[in-house]
C-alpha cells in the first residue's frame, strides 16, 4: 500500500511539473453576445457572420461588428525554481500530507472485544404476577 501511494505521489508531482511548464492560447469566438466557437491553440471558427470592410465611396452607413475574438494567452514557467527553494516551501506541505494519508489507509488489525454473556440478576419476586398484568 506505501508503495502504491509512493508511485501516486511520484506521478502527480511529475504531471504538475510538466503542466506548470506548458504555454497555450485559448481563442473564443464570440458572435452576438454569445460564445459561438472555443479553441484551444489553434485559432476559433468563426460564424460567418463577419462584416467585410470594402473600400467603395459610396457606403455611408458603417455597421458595427457583431462578432469578435478573444484570444487568451497562459503563460507557462520558462525556468523552474532550485531545488533547494523547492523542498524549503513545500517540506512542511508534504510531510503533512504524506504523514496524514499514512495513518488515514493503514490497516490496522483490531482486536474483536470478548464480552461475557450477560447474566440478568435473580428474581427475588415475580412482578408481573403480583400486579397481575400480563400482555396478551
Amino acid at each position: 500500500m506505501k508503495q502504491f501511494l509512493k508511485h501516486i505521489s511520484v506521478c502527480a508531482t511529475a504531471l504538475l511539473v510538466l503542466f506548470s511548464t506548458f504555454s497555450f492560447t485559448i481563442n473564443e469566438h464570440i458572435c452576438g453576445g454569445e460564445k459561438v466557437s472555443f479553441a484551444i491553440g489553434i485559432e476559433a471558427e468563426t460564424c460567418g457572420m463577419e462584416v467585410e470592410t470594402s473600400a467603395s465611396e459610396h457606403t455611408t452607413v458603417q455597421q458595427t461588428p457583431c462578432c469578435s475574438d478573444i484570444s487568451t494567452l497562459i503563460q507557462g514557467l520558462d525556468e523552474l525554481p532550485s531545488q533547494d527553494t523547492f523542498v524549503n516551501t513545500t517540506q512542511t506541505f508534504i510531510t503533512a500530507f504524506v504523514y496524514s494519508y499514512i495513518y488515514i489507509l493503514s490497516e490496522e488489525d483490531t482486536e474483536k472485544a470478548v464480552y461475557t454473556p450477560y447474566k440478568p440478576p435473580p428474581l427475588v419476586k415475580d412482578i408481573q404476577v403480583l400486579d397481575e398484568t400480563f400482555l396478551i
